[in-house]
């Protein structure tokens, strides 16, 4: 649990609210969430888990950008030992936070403005994309979208758990390679448009 006092007025209530506003965001009502998310930062902005659901809602909604913002900010807050609730561990919300803002990064270097712009901005995207995808496998190895996105990225899960990334498949994905699916796609990287 984080520093964050517990008996403060301003607090009371915010997890109900905070849960509220995740139902909502499950139910679809994404504007009515993102509304009581706010609520709860603008109460107490040094939350993580608040910040994480609003980027993801900005993330479902397009706004890569705002979803960066508020993604970043959570990492930050977690990073520092800010975690909030106790339904995850330490190590499955730095999971979660860290695959979020890879498949943020991941879009981002999707952009017809970074595909199209400097390449080396482009490479050091993905490349913190890789990162942030290879760091949520290794904090939980369970976390089966980061393990997902990291394999075609060009990635594969940490079996032996000494850091390096292996070659091989994660999960399931073992049978579609077996039958040669992924043939054509050795590297991720070379699927770029050069400059002109």
């Amino acid at each position: 649990m984080s520093d964050l006092p517990q008996d403060d007025d301003e607090l009371k209530g915010l997890p109900e609210l905070f849960m509220a506003a995740v139902t909502l965001k499950d139910r679809g009502e994404l504007d009515k969430a993102r509304d009581l998310l706010r609520e709860v930062l603008r109460r107490e902005p040094r939350l993580a888990e608040p910040r994480l659901e609003l980027g993801r809602i900005h993330l479902d909604a397009g706004r890569v950008e705002d979803a960066e913002v508020e993604t970043r900010e959570a990492l930050s807050i977690l990073e520092r030992g800010g975690r909030w609730l106790e339904s995850l561990s330490e190590n499955e919300i730095l999971s979660v936070a860290h695959g979020q803002l890879a498949e943020i990064l991941r879009q981002l270097s999707d952009s017809d403005e970074l595909l199209f712009g400097d390449p080396d901005v482009w490479r050091r995207t993905l490349a913190e994309a890789k990162a942030h995808f290879a760091k949520s496998v290794k904090l939980d190895p369970t976390n089966a979208h980061s393990e997902y996105h990291s394999f075609f990225l060009g990635l594969a899960s940490d079996a032996d758990g000494d850091g390096g990334l292996q070659s091989g498949l994660p999960g399931g994905l073992a049978q579609l390679d077996a039958a040669g699916a992924f043939d054509e796609a050795e590297d991720d990287e070379e699927i770029r448009f050069e400059e002109h």
